[in-house]
């Protein structure tokens, strides 16, 4: 069970204390401290903020690598994940915004934005990787691009359905762990307390 696997993880000690109160930038931060040695993100901005430290040697030193095979020995899909925009209800200047949304999705300026980040990102064709070497040009880069663009991908879960941004959104699954870790909660109750959430969230 996905709960149990990380809360066993956590109590084992594979995992910082302190991650109970990560942020978004934290997973980072405790790589760039060397107080984890492992990181799975959706993009290479550890490494990236190596070299963008100056920190060439550090950044040569760091293994960028895909998902492990399945137990079948089947490639594991990662998520489809690329920036999103969109124009709100009621914006002022909403051709203005059309027409910059049309020049932002056009493949070669999608890959030299992407390109000016030093490839944090990867861009969501993979059409753009395939016709610029730059993408396999470095170890981390083809790493990222193979696994989250060229191997097989799933898209996020609320792009069936768009009540799962808001589980996403109040980290149901994280409260989970938290469940289990702090508040001693069995893998099976927390399971059910987080899918009776999703429920709920669901039926509205």
């Amino acid at each position: 069970m996905a709960l149990e696997f990380v809360a066993r993880a956590y109590k084992e000690g594979f995992v910082p204390p302190s991650a109970l109160n990560w942020n978004d930038a934290d997973d980072n931060n405790a790589f760039h401290a060397k107080t984890i040695v492992m990181d799975l993100d959706g993009t290479i901005s550890t490494e990236v903020a190596v070299l963008s430290q100056g920190k060439k040697e550090d950044y040569d030193e760091i293994v960028t690598m895909g998902l492990p095979l399945s137990n079948d020995g089947k490639p594991v899909p990662s998520y489809a994940v690329g920036a999103c925009a969109g124009i709100p209800k009621g914006a002022k200047n909403v051709e203005v915004a059309k027409e910059l949304l049309k020049y932002l999705v056009q493949p070669l300026v999608i890959n030299e934005r992407l390109k000016t980040g030093l490839g944090r990102s990867i861009p969501s064709m993979p059409s753009i990787v395939k016709s610029d070497h730059w993408w396999f040009d470095d170890s981390h880069r083809a790493a990222y691009a193979t696994q989250g663009l060229l191997n097989p991908t799933v898209p996020q879960y609320w792009a069936f359905n768009p009540a799962y941004a808001q589980v996403s959104n109040e980290h149901t699954w994280s409260q989970g762990w938290l469940d289990i870790i702090q508040n001693g909660m069995t893998p099976q109750a927390a399971a059910e307390k987080a899918f009776r959430r999703v429920e709920e969230i669901f039926a509205k």
